[in-house]
């Protein structure tokens, strides 16, 4: 078997795997409307905030497009296959950038599959997700 034909192979369980084949079958048949890159605010030059995102529509689209095969349905990740997400998540320039341009196992997610106003209410998603519980709240004292 030749390194492409490995390659080949290798994204294609990945996609199987994480869900992806729906979404690319879906972007291939409409084109994505056009949408306008968030701009970086405040002192540093960092936006923390999705502009008029929507976190109801993110939950959708977080499981719509695969997100919680790996992820989890709350974001919370999972040692063995995703990252934890939420809440507090990463500003939103470095989610679109790494969700667009991976490092590691996780399959690159364009435009065409994933609209930036679409990243956007999935990352509203993952901050409106609550701040998990403290241990000494469940251990009786």
């Amino acid at each position: 078997m030749t390194v492409q034909s490995y390659v080949w192979r290798t994204a294609l369980a990945m996609s199987l795997l994480c869900g992806l084949a729906p979404a690319w079958a879906q972007a291939s048949q409409q084109s994505p409307p056009p949408s306008t890159p968030a701009s970086p605010s405040g002192a540093a030059g960092r936006s923390t905030a999705a502009p008029r995102a929507d976190a109801a529509a993110g939950q959708r689209l977080f499981v719509q497009k695969g997100c919680y095969a790996c992820h989890g349905r709350e974001g919370q990740g999972s040692p063995t296959t995703g990252p934890r997400l939420g809440p507090n998540p990463t500003p939103l320039e470095v989610f679109t950038r790494y969700v667009r341009t991976p490092r590691a196992q996780m399959p690159p997610y364009t435009g065409k599959v994933v609209t930036d106003a679409e990243l956007a209410d999935m990352y509203a998603f993952l901050q409106a997700r609550p701040q998990p519980g403290s241990i000494d709240a469940l251990v009786p004292k």
